[in-house]
């Protein structure tokens, strides 16, 4: 029986993700992930599309805040408190008015980059809604939620000249034994006390291709390059997990089942 084998929650938007043993679903998704992101001199977003470096960048939880850990620099605390003024910043076209960091840890942020950007964070009041899935979402791209099935991956895997983590797709959830892709079929699921409905499959993008231990571009371009032999829609993007939002509150745990409530017909893949 299918069952939530790993919970991942990835504080800053860009950066290295945390494995959680449970979490809180709430309106925006997971507690606590992507609440915070790096923005630029103009209020722009930044992810490791452009900035690859910022997946070496490491967090971890603590009671008041977020520790952030890189190779070359000392640990940094950012404190929810330290928190305080207020900037317009845009995420793709949307415009929201997030709480800025202090000085310490934009100047932090801004060495390891070599360019001036900031860390923002979405706060209780910051509302940031989407008329099209109505409601509320994080600072994530598009979707409070992305689910892989890990023998989608080992699939995946079996067919690719260089094989690819989890860790590269930054998923949420991560199933156990269920066949691979099937949650391409799976329309409403629920897991511990949430009912989850998957929205679309999920685009992939350059960023999947990064070496995690080097935080370079691979050669190969694995996983794309395999994902564009078998895993292209009719308009010719690669997909690969899928997108879902909470359509109530509660708390999932690692090792819950699988409730397949209703299915619906996949879309159909061939090459691009």
């Amino acid at each position: 029986m299918a069952y939530l084998k790993q919970i991942n929650i990835y504080p800053i938007k860009s950066l290295g993700g945390i494995c959680v043993s449970s979490s809180q679903v709430g309106e925006r998704g997971l507690t606590f992930d992507r609440c915070m992101m790096l923005v630029d001199a103009n209020g722009k977003f930044l992810t490791a599309r452009k900035f690859p470096l910022l997946l070496a960048l490491t967090t971890s939880l603590l009671d008041d805040g977020v520790s952030i850990t890189h190779a070359d620099e000392p640990t940094i605390h950012v404190k929810y408190s330290e928190f305080n003024d207020r900037i317009m910043v845009t995420i793709w076209r949307e415009e929201l008015q997030l709480k800025l960091a202090d000085d310490q840890v934009n100047q932090w942020f801004s060495a390891i980059l070599k360019r001036d950007v900031f860390l923002v964070m979405l706060t209780p009041e910051c509302i940031r809604y989407r008329e099209e899935l109505a409601q509320q979402v994080s600072l994530a791209d598009g979707y409070p939620l992305l689910l892989i099935g890990e023998e989608s991956l080992a699939e995946l895997n079996r067919r690719a000249s260089e094989p690819s983590t989890m860790a590269q797709f930054r998923t949420n959830l991560v199933i156990g034994a269920s066949d691979a892709f099937a949650e391409d079929q799976w329309h409403k699921i629920k897991i511990g006390e949430v009912i989850f409905e998957l929205k679309k499959p999920c685009e992939r993008c350059v960023m999947t291709t990064v070496d995690l231990d080097n935080v370079k571009p691979r050669k190969s371009r694995e996983p794309l390059t395999t994902l564009r032999q078998f895993r292209a829609d009719p308009k010719g993007r690669l997909m690969f997990g899928e997108n879902l939002i909470a359509l109530n509150t509660g708390v999932i745990n690692v090792g819950d089942t699988i409730e397949v409530l209703t299915t619906r017909i996949g879309v159909e893949y061939g090459e691009k």
